[in-house]
Protein backbone atom coordinates (compact mmCIF):
# COMPACT_ATOMS: atom_id res chain seq x y z
CA UNK A 1 0.00 0.00 0.00
CA UNK A 2 1.34 3.45 -0.93
CA UNK A 3 1.71 6.24 1.54
CA UNK A 4 -0.25 9.46 1.09
CA UNK A 5 2.97 11.22 0.13
CA UNK A 6 3.82 8.56 -2.46
CA UNK A 7 0.34 8.75 -3.99
CA UNK A 8 0.53 12.54 -4.10
CA UNK A 9 3.83 12.42 -5.99
CA UNK A 10 2.53 9.83 -8.45
CA UNK A 11 -0.60 11.89 -9.15
CA UNK A 12 1.51 15.04 -9.61
CA UNK A 13 3.77 13.25 -12.10
CA UNK A 14 0.72 11.94 -13.96
CA UNK A 15 -0.70 15.45 -14.20
CA UNK A 16 2.64 16.82 -15.41
CA UNK A 17 2.84 14.07 -18.04
CA UNK A 18 -0.69 14.77 -19.31
CA UNK A 19 -0.01 18.52 -19.24
CA UNK A 20 3.10 17.91 -21.36
CA UNK A 21 1.16 15.82 -23.87
CA UNK A 22 -1.44 18.57 -24.15
CA UNK A 23 1.43 21.02 -24.59
CA UNK A 24 2.60 19.02 -27.60
CA UNK A 25 -0.84 19.48 -29.15
CA UNK A 26 -0.63 23.21 -28.43
CA UNK A 27 2.86 23.35 -29.91
CA UNK A 28 1.71 21.66 -33.13
CA UNK A 29 -1.17 24.13 -33.47
CA UNK A 30 0.96 27.17 -32.64
CA UNK A 31 3.88 26.09 -34.82
CA UNK A 32 1.62 25.15 -37.72
CA UNK A 33 -0.18 28.48 -37.65
CA UNK A 34 3.04 30.46 -37.26
CA UNK A 35 4.73 28.59 -40.10
CA UNK A 36 1.72 28.98 -42.38
CA UNK A 37 0.97 32.61 -41.60
CA UNK A 38 4.61 33.75 -41.58
CA UNK A 39 4.87 32.83 -45.27
CA UNK A 40 2.32 35.54 -46.08
CA UNK A 41 2.84 37.89 -43.15
CA UNK A 42 5.29 38.93 -40.46
CA UNK A 43 6.25 36.30 -37.82
CA UNK A 44 5.09 38.66 -35.07
CA UNK A 45 1.58 38.79 -36.51
CA UNK A 46 1.73 35.03 -37.02
CA UNK A 47 2.52 34.50 -33.33
CA UNK A 48 -0.25 36.93 -32.37
CA UNK A 49 -2.70 34.58 -34.08
CA UNK A 50 -1.06 31.25 -33.30
CA UNK A 51 -0.50 31.66 -29.57
CA UNK A 52 -4.10 32.48 -28.51
CA UNK A 53 -5.45 29.72 -30.74
CA UNK A 54 -3.07 27.18 -29.22
CA UNK A 55 -3.79 28.42 -25.68
CA UNK A 56 -7.52 27.96 -26.20
CA UNK A 57 -7.02 24.40 -27.43
CA UNK A 58 -4.71 23.56 -24.51
CA UNK A 59 -7.23 24.98 -22.04
CA UNK A 60 -9.88 22.64 -23.41
CA UNK A 61 -7.68 19.55 -23.32
CA UNK A 62 -6.26 20.39 -19.90
CA UNK A 63 -9.74 20.88 -18.44
CA UNK A 64 -10.92 17.51 -19.81
CA UNK A 65 -7.77 15.38 -19.76
CA UNK A 66 -5.22 16.76 -17.31
CA UNK A 67 -7.21 18.25 -14.43
CA UNK A 68 -10.68 16.81 -15.15
CA UNK A 69 -12.45 20.08 -14.40
CA UNK A 70 -16.11 20.05 -13.50
CA UNK A 71 -16.41 23.84 -13.71
CA UNK A 72 -19.67 24.72 -15.42
CA UNK A 73 -18.84 28.35 -16.19
CA UNK A 74 -16.68 27.77 -19.27
CA UNK A 75 -16.15 31.43 -20.09
CA UNK A 76 -14.98 32.20 -16.57
CA UNK A 77 -12.67 29.19 -16.48
CA UNK A 78 -11.24 30.08 -19.92
CA UNK A 79 -10.57 33.64 -18.74
CA UNK A 80 -8.92 32.34 -15.56
CA UNK A 81 -6.79 29.98 -17.66
CA UNK A 82 -5.70 32.80 -19.96
CA UNK A 83 -4.93 35.05 -17.00
CA UNK A 84 -3.03 32.32 -15.14
CA UNK A 85 -1.06 31.61 -18.30
CA UNK A 86 0.23 35.20 -18.52
CA UNK A 87 3.49 34.33 -16.76
CA UNK A 88 4.07 31.44 -19.12
CA UNK A 89 3.05 33.68 -22.01
CA UNK A 90 5.68 36.25 -21.01
CA UNK A 91 8.34 33.54 -20.76
CA UNK A 92 7.15 31.82 -23.95
CA UNK A 93 6.96 34.94 -26.07
CA UNK A 94 10.07 36.44 -24.47
CA UNK A 95 12.08 33.48 -25.72
CA UNK A 96 10.28 33.59 -29.09
CA UNK A 97 10.91 37.30 -29.69
CA UNK A 98 14.47 37.17 -28.35
CA UNK A 99 15.28 34.48 -30.89
CA UNK A 100 13.55 36.01 -33.91
CA UNK A 101 15.07 39.44 -33.21
CA UNK A 102 18.61 38.21 -32.49
CA UNK A 103 18.96 35.14 -34.70
CA UNK A 104 18.43 35.52 -38.45
CA UNK A 105 17.81 31.77 -38.80
CA UNK A 106 15.00 31.98 -36.22
CA UNK A 107 13.38 34.86 -38.10
CA UNK A 108 13.46 32.79 -41.31
CA UNK A 109 12.26 29.60 -39.56
CA UNK A 110 10.16 30.78 -36.59
CA UNK A 111 9.03 27.24 -35.72
CA UNK A 112 12.32 26.84 -33.83
CA UNK A 113 11.58 29.95 -31.80
CA UNK A 114 8.08 28.61 -31.11
CA UNK A 115 9.61 25.38 -29.77
CA UNK A 116 12.04 27.24 -27.50
CA UNK A 117 9.27 29.47 -26.19
CA UNK A 118 6.93 26.54 -25.60
CA UNK A 119 9.49 24.70 -23.53
CA UNK A 120 10.39 27.81 -21.57
CA UNK A 121 6.79 28.61 -20.64
CA UNK A 122 5.58 25.09 -19.86
CA UNK A 123 6.60 24.86 -16.19
CA UNK A 124 5.22 28.28 -15.29
CA UNK A 125 1.95 27.43 -17.02
CA UNK A 126 1.62 24.03 -15.34
CA UNK A 127 1.79 25.37 -11.79
CA UNK A 128 -0.22 28.52 -12.51
CA UNK A 129 -3.08 26.67 -14.17
CA UNK A 130 -2.97 23.81 -11.69
CA UNK A 131 -3.29 26.04 -8.66
CA UNK A 132 -5.12 29.13 -9.93
CA UNK A 133 -7.57 27.69 -12.45
CA UNK A 134 -8.30 24.08 -11.69
CA UNK A 135 -8.04 24.41 -7.90
CA UNK A 136 -5.67 21.53 -7.33
CA UNK A 137 -4.51 22.99 -4.02
CA UNK A 138 -1.55 21.46 -2.26
CA UNK A 139 -2.08 17.93 -3.52
CA UNK A 140 -3.55 16.66 -6.78
CA UNK A 141 -6.69 14.60 -6.54
CA UNK A 142 -7.76 11.91 -8.90
CA UNK A 143 -11.14 12.24 -10.59
CA UNK A 144 -12.50 9.50 -8.32
CA UNK A 145 -11.62 11.29 -5.08
CA UNK A 146 -12.55 14.79 -6.24
CA UNK A 147 -16.23 14.52 -5.32
CA UNK A 148 -15.60 12.71 -2.03
CA UNK A 149 -13.06 15.38 -0.99
CA UNK A 150 -15.64 18.08 -1.60
CA UNK A 151 -18.19 16.14 0.44
CA UNK A 152 -15.74 15.84 3.35
CA UNK A 153 -15.33 19.60 3.37
CA UNK A 154 -19.09 20.11 3.56
CA UNK A 155 -20.25 17.23 5.80
CA UNK A 156 -19.85 18.33 9.47
CA UNK A 157 -20.90 14.87 10.75
CA UNK A 158 -18.25 12.84 8.98
CA UNK A 159 -15.99 10.97 11.38
CA UNK A 160 -18.41 11.18 14.33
Amino acid sequence: MRSKKGSWVILLIQQMWRFSLVGVIGFVINAGLVEGISHVSDPIIAQGIGFPAAATVTWWFNRKFTFKSREAALRREWLQYMFASLGGWVVNNGAYFALIFTQPWAYRRPVIAVAAGSLAGMCANFFATRYLVFGAGAAPRSADTHASSATRLIDPHEGK
